[in-house]
């Protein structure tokens, strides 16, 4: 998500809502920059005013036709329902989404952040200073979102005219992740001290590396665990729910219990399906 002339728009649409009210806040902007979401307050949260008018305009609208078209009480009490689900819908997805996108961010640098600082430190060894390291770094791709924090910090130092130490506290502010925080301030105490900067990546990279270990000997474990659960759930329970079902559907005369098998077939399984999906989507197990 990014600045566009339809958010510009928005912008201009309700700013005098934005000055009347005396709306600025310095705290959202932060959380703006920490989901990425190069967008400024105002912004960003006209773009989902007008969002929400739009979704309901629409909704309404459609509904109403719908009203027209076929009216009977289901219809009206449908379009009264709807015509307020999907605005309210929009508007928690659209709030919710910059802590939301900021946490995941988060996440991502910390699980580079020990590649990350292998490469830093190999980099140091050689020599080379600080801000030379972040230019090398934002170059590389493999790493992610930490090579978009340290796009930050190299624009602000060849760009900006910065010095590093001073972007280097700028990305402190607005880096999502607390282990990047603490690695980052770690170097800037360093610098500020004197001392060599190469001690402290090595010992960075040994706690990193050991840390990410364990972690990943703990997502394993949990992957194993869900795909029991899986086998058992969704593949071992329904088979032989099914077997019994159709036994008991050969035997009765209602045939019942040949209506469970579609239930199970085109609402359970589906479901459960979908509950894994968003299990793994989630993150949790997650293995890389």
């Amino acid at each position: 998500m990014k600045s566009t002339n339809y958010t510009r728009f928005c912008r201009r649409t309700f700013s005098k809502i934005f000055q009347r009210f005396n709306i600025s806040e310095t705290t959202k902007n932060k959380l703006l920059e920490k989901a990425d979401i190069p967008m400024v307050y105002q912004e960003y949260y006209s773009m989902v005013l007008m969002n929400l008018i739009i979704g309901y305009v629409t909704s309404f609208v459609s509904l109403l036709i719908l009203y027209l078209i076929v009216p009977h009480p289901i219809t009206a009490m449908l379009m009264l329902i709807v015509s307020c689900v999907i605005p309210i819908s929009i508007g928690l997805y659209y709030i919710s989404l910059p802590a939301s996108k900021a946490k995941s961010r988060g996440k991502k640098i910390d699980r580079f952040l020990p590649y990350a600082a292998n490469f830093i430190n190999t980099m140091s060894v050689a020599g080379i200073s600080p801000s030379e390291i972040f230019e090398a770094l934002s170059k590389v791709e493999l790493y992610g979102e930490i090579q978009k924090e340290a796009k930050k910090i190299t624009t602000e130092i060849n760009m900006m005219g910065v010095d590093t130490v001073t972007a280097m506290q700028n990305a402190i502010k607005i880096s999502p992740s607390t282990k990047f925080k603490e690695f980052i301030q770690g170097i800037l105490s360093t610098i500020q001290s004197g001392s060599e900067l190469g001690p402290y990546f090595e010992r960075c990279v040994e706690r990193y590396m050991a840390t990410d270990l364990v972690d990943r000997k703990r997502n394993l474990e949990s992957l194993a665990i869900m795909a029991e659960a899986f086998v058992v759930t969704v593949i071992a329970f329904p088979l032989f729910l099914t077997i019994i079902i159709s036994i008991m559907g050969l035997t009765s005369s209602t045939g019942i219990a040949f209506d469970f098998l579609y239930i199970i077939a085109l609402l359970v399984l589906p479901m459960a399906y979908f509950g894994f999906y968003v299990l793994m989507s989630s993150g949790m197990g997650e293995a890389v």
